[in-house]
């Protein structure tokens, strides 16, 4: 790696994103990473030059769990990374080498993406124009990702025949509803992208488990505006599964104590309440969870994060920043707990605009603040710009909300999922 290649101040401003790809049985493939910058829009094409030696270097921390986990990565590159040999900073064993189209038409490409894909690395394709110059790329390609929002089943399966005559496999991007995977795995579709997996199945819908309500009930009490935190840290610590994962979670080299913690008290009288109190709502959220789609959790702090930001950096919303992010870290329970959202709103501490807007009710003023969280985590740049745009909030301020909500739910899940080293968020 030459000098040119190491990371650069700049990358301090950048954040990585990720949006997960999940094969015909729903399980985790992979991720598609992409960058998030101070002042700009996030976007996955055109990204910067450095973004995989961010990645490679470990500035983006959730690379390492990923990798033990045996799932892909899959960056978009663009003519003059690749040129500079930019995707050698990624392990060939998990990474895609994502090109568009048009990038295949300039001097030395092809013979470049040879190369890499002699190497180990696979290679995705955005877009299929079918066009007779491209034929090699084809060739080339592992994968190929196209948006299906909007397309028939017929037109779907049309597609994928017209690209297994060239073996590679179709990423189905803007998989938006259950129905819409469910049409596109029908027709043979074999890699998913897209927001279906935020999406409770309705065919399996059923009534939360005692555990679940449990674990709602102390969510209750927890949220509680003047909580008596002796008794609430009774409370927790006579459940034995909870206090013993968070002792386990807090006595990690994440937080970097100078003593064990012996009892949430001490925990308590260390942390303060507030910063304990975020690490109990994920792991609340996660014990009700655990059959869910892995990356639920992490993108339900995500959201929450995101929303509280949004509400501190543009407060002539009047809205409490508290709420808002007990809204986005709710708002995917539906999903998580395989259960009507009009049940769930009965267990939980919101007041009724708030519970409204998880019902998705029509109206509401909160509701447009969830979808543009929406919006920004499956990369719809340009109806995010729209949203942005109708509801008067600053796009840089928009932007940076995101970036700092991806950093603190990486910090978060990274301890969860047992990955030392980390800074815990405050």
């Amino acid at each position: 790696m030459t000098d040119s290649q190491q990371p650069t101040a700049h990358a301090a401003s950048v954040s990585i994103a990720r949006q997960p790809i999940f094969d015909e049985n729903r399980r985790l493939w992979g991720y598609e990473l992409f960058c998030v910058g101070e002042g700009a829009s996030p976007r996955t094409d055109g990204e910067p030059e450095n973004m995989a030696i961010t990645v490679a270097a470990s500035a983006y921390m959730g690379l390492q769990q990923i990798l033990r986990q045996g799932q892909k990565i899959m960056l978009n590159f663009d003519e003059m990374s690749i040129l500079d040999d930019m995707p050698y900073a990624l392990p060939p064993v998990n990474a895609a080498v994502q090109v568009d189209e048009r990038v295949f038409l300039r001097p030395d490409i092809p013979e470049m993406l040879e190369r890499l894909k002699s190497d180990g690395y696979l290679i995705a394709v955005r877009g299929f124009s079918g066009e007779p110059q491209f034929d090699r790329l084809y060739e080339l390609a592992d994968i190929i990702a196209v948006p299906v929002i909007g397309r028939q089943k017929a037109q779907v399966a049309t597609l994928l025949s017209t690209i297994h005559d060239v073996d590679a496999r179709l990423l189905a991007r803007r998989v938006d509803d259950a129905a819409g995977f469910a049409m596109c795995r029908e027709a043979g579709v074999t890699l998913f992208e897209g927001a279906f997996f935020k999406q409770p199945d309705t065919i399996t819908v059923h009534k939360m488990t005692s555990n679940a309500v449990s674990r709602l009930k102390l969510l209750q009490s927890i949220e509680q505006r003047d909580p008596d935190i002796d008794a609430l840290a009774e409370t927790i610590q006579s459940d034995v599964a909870i206090s013993f994962r968070l002792l386990t979670y807090l006595n990690s080299t994440a937080f970097g104590l100078s003593q064990k913690i012996k009892s949430i008290q001490h925990a308590i009288r260390l942390l303060g309440w507030p910063k304990l109190k975020n690490w109990l709502r994920v792991i609340l959220l996660n014990d009700m969870s655990e059959t869910a789609a892995p990356d639920l959790i992490q993108l339900s702090a995500q959201r929450g994060k995101f929303l509280e930001l949004v509400a501190q950096r543009h407060d002539f919303w009047g809205f409490d920043p508290e709420s808002l992010h007990l809204l986005g870290l709710f708002s995917l329970l539906d999903t998580m707990l395989g259960t009507p959202m009009e049940e769930i709103v009965t267990f939980l501490p919101l007041e009724n605009k708030l519970k409204d807007a998880l019902r998705r009710e029509a109206n509401n003023e909160y509701l447009p603040l969830v979808k543009l969280a929406q919006c920004v985590e499956e990369a719809r740049w340009e109806d995010a710009d729209v949203m942005m745009q109708q509801l008067n909030l600053n796009r840089d301020k928009v932007t940076a909300a995101f970036k700092d909500a991806v950093e603190w739910a990486d910090q978060l899940t990274a301890v969860h999922a047992g990955n030392p080293g980390q800074a815990h968020p405050e």
